[in-house]
């Protein structure tokens, strides 16, 4: 195993532990204090309170560690961060500068928490879940942001296709990390003009590798 490899794995196992910490922070602190009605608007269903009779968990995906570093960051050291903003906040106020900028880091703390609870959201919206009678598949509701869709398959996809992400910025942390944007179609042998890629497919971004591997073992590997 290459020096790279092992640290993209450190990166991980670390991010796992500190996006453990931040879910527990969260869902004791803020969370759980908001109505459930309200809760099951923006959170994928709570898949062991909705088993079906006979149903087991075999899989259950989320998206690649990165789609989540800023929320780690954030969250996961934001005593850290206030601590940070405070002593740049005195050293601005006894500097020669208007005192106009002292709020500069206090706006720019605002910004990174606004667009990291963003982000902790979408991350934990998507989701991916094989059992043995379902495939559910939990994602943003497309122009309505905050609200989430769920999608349950009683068929096997015939189709799992990869991809590389539109977006410049998904598509650099795919490259060093193996992980690719993922096509679920129920039919096979529907392309898009001139490409590979699957047409009337269910899109999931940034999935790694393994979870890919894991997800076509279970459809394909008994065929």
């Amino acid at each position: 195993m290459s020096a790279e490899s092992e640290a993209v794995e450190q990166l991980e196992a670390e991010l796992a532990e500190t996006r453990r910490g931040l879910h527990h922070w969260l869902e004791q602190t803020f969370w759980q204090r908001i109505p459930l009605k309200y809760r099951q608007n923006v959170q994928p269903e709570v898949l062991s309170e909705q088993l079906l009779d006979g149903e087991q968990e075999q899989l259950q995906i989320h998206l690649a560690w990165y789609r989540d570093l800023l929320a780690n960051l954030v969250f996961g050291h934001f005593v850290w961060w206030v601590v940070l903003v405070f002593v740049l906040t005195i050293i601005i106020l006894i500097s020669p500068l208007s005192g106009f900028y002292a709020f500069v880091p206090f706006g720019a703390l605002l910004v990174f928490m606004v667009e990291a609870g963003r982000e902790y959201l979408e991350y934990h919206q998507w989701r991916l879940i094989k059992t043995n009678k379902r495939l559910i598949i939990s994602l943003p509701e497309h122009g309505a942001w905050p609200l989430v869709d769920n999608i349950e398959m009683g068929d096997l996809p015939k189709v799992i296709d990869t991809n590389w992400s539109s977006n410049a910025v998904w598509r650099l942390f795919q490259f060093f990390t193996g992980a690719r944007d993922v096509y679920i179609s129920l039919t096979a042998f529907k392309f898009e003009e001139g490409t590979a890629r699957v047409r009337d497919a269910i899109i999931i971004p940034d999935i790694m590798p393994d979870d890919v591997f894991k997800l076509k073992q279970l459809v394909f590997g008994k065929k």
